[in-house]
């Protein structure tokens, strides 16, 4: 099999994201809705992308050019991301809390940048409002939406660790 190394490593990335999930939801719940949680995720991609590279250069003869290698680590980067959503998923689901500290968190966001002067009152009040009403739960349609802003940012860390694995 041509890219056995990213499907090993991407199962691997998945399962590391599994326990950060599980982890952080262990020691604190509002960890797992905080944006730098949801930018460690991209943390461990990467710390699987590098081998899964490495392995790969090493079977063909320490030689790996830059798409080659970038196939790699996006093979490792998607593999990764379906137990990403999986466990997100799941969380969302059997807390309903985290949806409820979620939108918490999403109205002190503007309530800042209102405080802050980034916000006129018109567009402040109409901000609150709608994030009030909003539904922030998790479901198959909110999934997909957010896929695609998920595989840039795997892609732009499969670009960096391609980098740094091509020869």
């Amino acid at each position: 099999m041509k890219e056995k190394n990213a499907i090993v490593f991407g199962i691997l990335a998945g399962l590391l994201v599994i326990g950060y999930h599980i982890g952080m939801y262990a020691l604190n719940k509002e960890f797992v809705i905080h944006p730098a949680f949801f930018y460690g995720v991209y943390f461990w991609y990467f710390i699987c992308m590098i081998p899964a590279g490495l392995r790969t250069r090493s079977s063909r003869g320490g030689l790996l050019d830059y798409k080659s290698a970038l196939r790699t680590c996006f093979i490792t980067f998607l593999i990764a991301a379906v137990f990403y959503y999986a466990i997100y998923y799941t969380l969302f689901n059997y807390d309903p809390e985290l949806v409820v500290l979620q939108k918490k968190q999403f109205i002190e966001g503007i309530e800042w940048q209102y405080e802050q002067g980034y916000m006129k009152d018109e567009q402040y009040a109409d901000t609150k409002k709608s994030y009030e009403t909003a539904d922030f739960s998790v479901n198959v349609k909110s999934i997909f939406l957010g896929i695609p802003f998920h595989i840039i940012g795997g892609f732009l860390v499969s670009c960096l660790a391609s980098l740094l694995v091509k020869r």
